[in-house]
């Protein structure tokens, strides 16, 4: 694992080097009219990414924390003799995707296409929220899933896990003392909608608004970075898709609506 590390975070330092030389030469290039609208693109993004080794740690430290729960929660289960392979499994998968995340964040500074394929919704779903269930019990909140075992979606399963991952944990930490979470999925036209409703805090309208700017954050006192929301906007954006956010205000609750491609027919026979 260790070894698996330090190529991203060697790539990382790089790329944030690169995202600030070139945030800096951004604004004096744009008048020129020097690169075109696919470069102009491309260096926001170094640039943004210039800014991100705050928020690379807030993300890592989403699945470590995942892992420090689990074990602590399998030290208190071995005195009963019970099978541990199922939490030993839930460690190792939450550490490979602390890498996973890493490989996002170098992503998200190159202009790559993910590699969507036809994927069931409902597994996908669910393989999202099985990591966080602990965290979910010892909070007292209630997770429920309402989905068609037969809807299916054009989907990187890696990039989407990531993406479900941040809101999940918003949502969490949305509900300190207990709550309700639904998720919910449907087609609808040509696109598939996912709506994440919990009864939660809220948001108030001047945090609702600034929600997606790049490291804006509601959470500042908690060491959050607004990294999350971005990053997870982004790569719906690459699966031809999108994230908004709606909450009526303080104690109101929040939704979220996320929009996917439906699987064409004749790529599941």
């Amino acid at each position: 694992m260790e070894s698996n590390l330090i190529a991203p975070v060697g790539t990382l330092v790089a790329g944030l080097m690169l995202g600030w030389a070139f945030g800096r030469q951004r604004s004096r290039t744009a008048s020129s009219g020097g690169p075109d609208e696919e470069r102009m693109a491309w260096l926001q993004r170094l640039s943004t990414v210039g800014q991100m080794i705050s928020g690379v740690v807030h993300e890592v430290r989403t699945p470590l924390n995942t892992v420090i729960l689990t074990v602590e929660h399998a030290q208190r289960i071995i005195d009963r003799g019970e099978n541990l392979r199922e939490l030993l499994n839930t460690v190792s998968r939450e550490a490979g995707r602390a890498v996973e995340i890493l490989s996002d964040i170098l992503d998200f500074a190159k202009p790559s296409p993910l590699d969507l394929k036809p994927v069931a919704l409902a597994p996908l779903l669910k393989e999202a929220l099985n990591p966080l269930k602990i965290v979910f019990s010892e909070r007292d909140v209630n997770t429920t899933i309402v989905v068609s075992d037969s809807l299916h979606v054009m989907a990187s399963q890696r990039h989407f896990n990531q993406v479900m991952t941040i809101l999940l944990i918003n949502a969490l930490d949305a509900m300190p003392f207990g709550g309700n979470l639904l998720i919910k999925a449907e087609a609808e036209k040509n696109v598939v909608k996912i709506t994440m409703t919990d009864d939660g805090h809220g948001i108030e309208p001047a945090t609702l608004k600034r929600l997606f700017q790049p490291f804006a954050t509601g959470k500042a006192e908690s060491g959050g970075t607004g990294l999350g929301l971005n990053v997870a906007r982004w790569i719906m954006n690459k699966h031809g898709g999108d994230v908004t956010i709606s909450s009526a205000g303080m104690g109101k609750g929040t939704t979220v609506l996320l929009t996917l491609q439906p699987a064409p027919v004749e790529m599941l026979s």
